[in-house]
């Protein structure tokens, strides 16, 4: 396109989007042309210039009866203070219109698409630190007794966890228990781990062996694999709203369509808008055959970068400590 061409472009788009007249894609292409250049920028300009200070004498009265009132006051009269602060927030009032039309095309504009922009974020593999909370406690009742439990099921003790993500598959999770000691369990890329208090480490080459409860659709705590989760949110639930929230912010919140499907009933997260990098999710009416809280809220801590071993069980304890190579079952 040439210059003239940008401009008559401008010049038919720019009149449409302030009046609020035009839709998604003619405000996306006035983005693009805005990006374009510094001229395609100070052509839209004029139009916001123009376009703020005709609704200005609009408002003040300059179009009552007499026609003339607006041209006279474009005349040498000294300008009034209202004059001296329109032509000071205009050029501000410009500034900030620009910048939203140069940003529209990165922000998600339905439910959907932001859910999507979530998932391509969670599966871009980045460091995440996340802390568990429990916001609603189960019933008490102890969970049906099973061999492979032990003394202390994960799902009993997850309030206060810190939960670590990197890509498919690798995550630690640790947790303090009611004796005092702590329990990190992790996978890595050459399997699973485990280990509590000063005992031994306990791996496998399976990685569902330890913390399988988390990747396993049968396990007993599945909503901790957020890739799965938000995968789940896209085809069982109801997604009813995307509005914005507080810290700028964006809020998503889900329904389970059915009853038959396992998982949390009801789902809120709240996530950034340009970078869909998930900050805070909720868990309400969590299925309880297991065990475990009724609803729980998962909030980011950090997005800094790992050390490169930090899912291997070797970085969680000092050297010399017993490794025990556990059967793959």
């Amino acid at each position: 396109m040439s210059e003239s061409d940008y401009q008559a472009a401008i010049d038919e788009l720019a009149p449409r989007v302030l009046h609020g007249l035009e839709d998604e894609a003619g405000r996306t292409e006035l983005s693009r042309l805005l990006a374009t250049s510094a001229a395609n920028r100070r052509r839209f300009l004029d139009h916001v210039s123009l376009h703020a200070m005709l609704a200005q004498e609009a408002k003040a009265g300059a179009f009552a009866e007499n026609k003339l009132a607006f041209f006279d006051e474009m005349g040498g009269r000294p300008p009034s203070k209202v004059k001296r602060f329109t032509r000071l927030w205009i050029p501000a009032a410009a500034a900030v219109i620009v910048a939203s039309l140069l940003i529209l095309p990165l922000l998600p504009t339905t439910a959907v698409a932001a859910l999507d922009r979530v998932i391509k974020a969670e599966n871009a593999g980045h460091d995440r630190t996340y802390r568990i909370e429990v916001l609603e406690a189960g019933s008490g009742d102890a969970p049906e007794r099973r061999d492979d439990r032990g003394r202390f099921p994960v799902g009993n003790h997850l309030d206060g966890a810190t939960m670590w993500l990197r890509g498919p598959g690798e995550f630690v999770l640790r947790q303090k228990l009611p004796d005092g000691s702590t329990r990190v369990m992790g996978c890595d890329a050459s399997g699973s781990w485990s280990l509590r208090g000063s005992g031994p480490v306990h791996v496998s080459d399976n990685p569902g062996r330890f913390g399988g409860w988390v990747f396993s659709k049968s396990g007993e705590f599945a909503f901790l694999d957020l890739r799965s989760q938000l995968e789940e949110l896209r085809r069982f639930y109801q997604i009813e709203s995307l509005d914005r929230s507080d810290r700028n912010l964006w809020k998503l919140h889900a329904t389970r369509l059915s009853s038959n499907e396992r998982g949390p009933r009801d789902v809120e997260l709240w996530f950034d808008p340009q970078s869909g990098l998930l900050e805070r999710m909720i868990l309400r009416q969590l299925p309880r055959g297991n065990g475990g809280p009724r609803s729980i809220g998962i909030v980011l801590q950090s997005s800094d970068p790992l050390p490169p071993s930090f899912f291997s069980h070797d970085h969680h304890h000092e050297s010399g400590r017993a490794v025990l190579k556990e059967p793959d079952r």
